[in-house]
């Protein structure tokens, strides 16, 4: 049973690591809050492969002793697979417009053996993966496949049912997964909506959770609210910034949530060109270099403003004073077809999304949760907050094992 604080009032207001050996970049972030009050406190231990999060409603009674607890882990905790980019193609389907990212990704070097393997070998060894790691949840962060293909939609789920052993899954879409190259549209996703409701429907009828549009959708698992949002064209739109509205403001109300998006939310010192993030304040017709490249319509002038706000809507409700914890993204990989700077090219890119604040910082964890941490086989990060993680392409091999786990 969740600890519920006291009711207050709720707030209104890719690649590889640059430097020496570092494999992620930390960047400490502000956002907006009209309240002070804090809901959740919040700990992060984390590697490139593995985050472990532990919480515990702001001034809840003191925690017991955890040995007894860790012996029902698998129980007391939710465990999520995310996995994102992993451009499965099994076939140049439909020359010319899915020639490019085909002939891209036939093969790929393994991040870890470095061996070269076929990206769909990469999805299934991931598969079972989560199966031999008993997890939960599966999160598909976008670019599953390398073009809207029925094939390639029938195959994923067929290796869901049968090398995942039918896990529950979410997913949301990404840019790849519903764009076909040099196909004469107005606008530069103009696909997207019609490819969600049909050649993608199959993901989301056989997902976890209900979508009707494909664009924003919930699933409670473990007391846990695990939501996707669908930026995919680098925007949020107004009808997914209702649903966040109504939803992640509920932070007396509600537990911790963990949120799934394709790509990684332009917060305030997060340095990446625009084509990686979503609200990039430079984003626009005049930093699009791709549209010739992709076979596309070049970007509009500018960002939604429902963009924008949501954006800050996240910061002002990542703990600790809200109820996010952890967001869950990708998109950010070495781009196989253009050449782009070294220090662009991130691995495991994270960052706070909370707001400035002494229980959102870097470099420790509250007491009451440091017995609940397990070790990892590297040396980890620490950070009290909500931390927005980039997981490295599954197409190389990558993945990320969240644990999410209350300290009571």
């Amino acid at each position: 049973a969740w600890l519920k604080p006291s009711p207050r009032a709720p707030c209104r207001s890719a690649g590889r690591g640059t430097g020496m050996d570092l494999r992620v970049i930390l960047i400490l972030l502000s956002g907006l809050c009209c309240s002070t009050h804090e809901i959740f406190e919040v700990s992060h231990s984390y590697s490139t492969r593995e985050s472990q999060v532990v919480w515990t409603p702001h001034r809840a009674r003191k925690v017991r002793n955890p040995s007894n607890i860790l012996e029902n882990e698998k129980e007391a905790q939710l465990r999520i697979l995310h996995i994102t980019d992993s451009h499965v193609s099994h076939s140049d389907e439909d020359p010319p417009h899915t020639h490019r990212m085909f002939s891209a990704l036939k093969v790929v070097k393994d991040k870890n053996s470095q061996l070269y393997k076929h990206p769909s070998d990469q999805l299934v060894s991931l598969f079972q993966k989560a199966r031999e790691e008993n997890v939960d949840l599966i999160a598909l962060g976008g670019d599953i496949i390398n073009y809207p293909s029925e094939k390639e939609v029938s195959w994923v789920l067929q290796q869901l049912k049968e090398a995942a052993g039918g896990i529950p899954f979410l997913y949301t879409a990404g840019n790849h997964d519903w764009h076909l190259e040099f196909v004469n549209e107005p606008r530069y996703d103009t696909s997207r909506l019609p490819k969600l409701q049909g050649t993608l429907r199959p993901f989301f009828d056989h997902a976890a959770g209900m979508s009707s549009s494909g664009l924003y959708g919930v699933h409670n698992i473990k007391g846990v609210d695990v939501f996707f949002f669908d930026n995919s064209n680098h925007q949020i739109n107004g009808e997914q910034l209702a649903f966040a509205k109504k939803h992640l403001t509920a932070s007396h109300q509600a537990g911790p949530a963990v949120i799934l998006l394709h790509m990684p939310l332009a917060l305030p010192g997060l340095e990446l060109p625009p084509k990686e993030l979503c609200g990039h304040p430079q984003w626009g017709t005049a930093t699009d270099d791709l549209s010739s490249i992709e076979g596309r319509a070049p970007w509009p002038p500018t960002n939604d403003p429902s963009t924008y706000a949501f954006i800050e809507l996240v910061k002002s409700h990542s703990a600790p004073l809200g109820r996010i914890t952890a967001l869950l993204t990708g998109h950010v990989h070495r781009d196989f077809s253009i050449k782009v700077p070294q220090k662009y090219l991130l691995e495991n890119a994270t960052a706070l999304s909370c707001r400035d604040h002494t229980h959102c910082a870097l470099g420790s964890v509250f007491q009451r949760h440091a017995s609940f941490m397990k070790p990892h086989p590297e040396e980890p990060t620490l950070a009290k907050g909500a931390v927005q993680y980039n997981t490295l392409d599954g197409a190389e091999g990558g993945y990320r094992i969240v644990h999410v786990r209350e300290a009571i």
